[in-house]
């Protein structure tokens, strides 16, 4: 059956809402999970830091990243949930920002329904148009996703394919329609995309080879390449031009891959490995395929994506049909720059080497998989049969595994009391430590006494167990249980560095600067003895647990809160000098100055540690906590 084209467009808003109702039906529970650990850490250290390292840090987060897509990524929320409070609507700002990370994706969906669209030319058959809704439906549910779905602070993946894919189905429909428009467009949308996440440069490559691939049985060759030469020459244009604009703004960072060969090798092999699984089998937990090292199933994995290509290769050469080989590319272009960050040893910016986000774009070329199969055997009985059982199979478990997936992003205390239920050296306590958890969550103060008791019962001389009771205590106001827990710490703890600088890092969250001081001098004490072992025959190399560059940072923020602030700026300008890439000491040294009305010194050393460390995700996180 042919649509007309308000039949089309009809059709496209009807499957827009079902892909939307789907998703709410069975994921609209999550938008009362709130905030994940990493929401919470982000924004209580932010709202925590001094004013001039808040400004700071917005300021170059909004230029690193172009102020649209810092205003899409941290601001949109906050300007929803005004406007919605100011009009009477009471609704949560974490609620608002997790409707419009599952808004975004189910756009995002729409956006690879429409593109394979496109690619197939099909954009009038109802039929054809069933089968692609469907298969887009892969690309909604996939598990991997869950990351981009359910944590707030991981929205740029999402909007960097948002715009990605916006450019793909431009630059498709300026190979028919070239217009000056559409190169406007696409030039505006690609940069928006790469303001998004750098990742998506692989687009600079793949939509014209897309084109090619496309055109390469129907046309000659020079007149395939004049086809789609420009669209190559302004995605790449306009790629350096936001580079240029990028190196302006940040420093450069060294990026250094592993040195021997072997290890090269081997983390080249287990990080395909991670993200292939994670893309055709997503069925695991991430941490059981990313600590799995296996270097047999690695090559097993390689293996099997070769014979693969070679498939593609079959069915390009033989079947004059390009989706699988456009797919192949789809898969190495968009994870590249993944698999290369599993060969960096040091100097990575991100958080970790591998992430399930970064896998979020390559799922595309899944849905895209589908598609093909569907269009390809569709008439067959046999076939269809069993591609329709397989694809209903793919989608029920997928729908599981990420409804598991997203009870990881509940919420902070359930979040971290879940990341020991597994491990065997927490089982024993696992069940003490969820229920007071759940206990402060719910204000149960008689639950939270009993779980602690017997939490602390377990194991007497547990350090996270004297120290919750040292809290409850201090909360409390009863000097007695302060006391007496006090000295159980001294007597198990005595000479455990570790530990003690726990233990100092505790009080000064409780302002007891003091007993945190007192706790830094006895390591240091300790250090002594260790150091007057060097000089001994039999000495051992040591390494030091805290490193003493911390030591001094603690002592430097322990003075700073008492406002003793040239002692403090000392303790910092110790802690850089004994670890010249301490970037929040510098931060923190520039932070005094400030209080003693050195503008201009403070100034200098806020840039000597923007260049240490321009991803200030981490940086922040670190600086002194003090509310303006």
């Amino acid at each position: 059956m042919k649509l007309t084209d308000f039949q089309n467009k009809i059709f496209e808003y009807v499957i827009y809402c079902i892909s939307f109702s789907l998703f709410l039906f069975f994921f609209g529970h999550t938008l009362d999970y709130g905030r994940t650990y990493d929401d919470f850490a982000l924004v209580d250290r932010f709202t925590k830091s001094p004013g001039d390292a808040k400004l700071i840090s917005s300021f170059f987060y909004a230029k690193f990243h172009f102020y649209p897509v810092y205003f899409l990524t941290h601001e949109l929320d906050n300007f929803l949930t005004f406007l919605l409070n100011f009009n009477g609507i009471e609704i949560l700002n974490s609620k608002v920002a997790k409707f419009t990370n599952i808004f975004l994706h189910v756009t995002n969906s729409f956006l690879v329904f429409l593109l394979i669209k496109k690619i197939f030319k099909v954009d009038l058959n109802l039929k054809s148009n069933v089968l692609i809704f469907l298969s887009s439906l892969i690309f909604l549910f996939h598990p991997i996703t869950s990351q981009i779905i359910f944590n707030i602070t991981t929205r740029n993946e999402s909007l960097a394919l948002f715009f990605g894919l916006l450019t793909f189905i431009y630059c498709l429909k300026n190979m028919y329609d070239k217009k000056f428009i559409n190169y406007l467009f696409i030039g505006l949308l690609f940069f928006l995309s790469l303001c998004s996440k750098l990742m998506t440069i692989f687009l600079a490559g793949l939509i014209p080879l897309t084109i090619f691939l496309l055109n390469y049985h129907q046309m000659h060759i020079k007149e395939n390449f004049k086809k789609n030469f420009d669209i190559f020459i302004l995605l790449c244009v306009t790629f350096f031009v936001y580079y240029y604009l990028r190196i302006v703004f940040t420093e450069k960072n060294n990026l250094s891959f592993y040195g021997n060969f072997d290890d090269l090798l081997f983390y080249f092999l287990t990080s395909l490995k991670f993200y292939l699984i994670g893309l055709f089998f997503p069925y695991e937990h991430i941490y059981v395929y990313a600590t799995n090292y296996d270097l047999g199933l690695s090559i097993t994995v390689l293996i099997l994506f070769l014979i693969f290509i070679i498939i593609a290769f079959y069915f390009f050469l033989k079947k004059k049909d390009p989706i699988l080989l456009i797919i192949i590319f789809w898969i190495i272009s968009s994870l590249t720059l993944p698999v290369m960050f599993g060969m960096i040893e040091k100097g990575f910016p991100l958080i970790s080497n591998l992430a399930e986000r970064y896998q979020y774009s390559s799922v595309v070329s899944i849905s895209l998989l589908f598609a093909w199969m569907f269009n390809k055997f569709f008439n067959h009985l046999y076939k269809k049969t069993l591609i329709l059982s397989f694809y209903g199979l793919i989608l029920l478990s997928s729908v599981f595994v990420l409804s598991d997936r997203s009870k990881v992003y509940i919420n902070n205390i359930v979040f971290m009391s879940q990341t020991d239920e597994k491990s065997p050296r927490n089982v024993h306590r696992y069940s003490f430590t969820v229920s007071l958890k759940n206990a402060i969550v719910n204000d149960n103060w008689e639950e939270y006494r009993f779980n602690l008791y017997q939490f602390y019962q377990l194991n007497t001389s547990f350090d996270e167990a004297i120290l919750e009771f040292l809290r409850y205590y201090i909360y409390e106001k009863n000097e007695k249980g302060i006391e007496f827990f006090e000295k159980e710490f001294e007597k198990n703890f005595k000479d455990i560095p570790p530990a003690k600088f726990k233990l100092a890092k505790f009080y000064i969250v409780f302002e007891k600067y003091d007993k945190a001081e007192d706790q830094i001098k006895k390591i240091f004490e300790n250090y002594e003895k260790i150091r007057s072992q060097l000089d001994t025959p039999s000495r051992k190399v040591r390494f030091l647990d805290p490193p003493i560059d911390d030591l001094y940072f603690e002592l430097g923020k322990i003075s700073f809160y008492q406002e003793d602030y040239e002692k403090a700026l000392d303790y910092f300008k110790t802690t850089n000098v004994i670890n010249p890439l301490h970037a929040t000491a510098l931060y923190n040294a520039a932070i005094t100055l400030k209080k003693l009305g050195l503008n201009e010194e403070a100034t200098l050393l806020f840039r000597d540690a923007i260049k240490i460390n321009p991803f200030l995700r981490e940086t922040t996180s670190n600086l002194i906590a003090e509310t303006n």
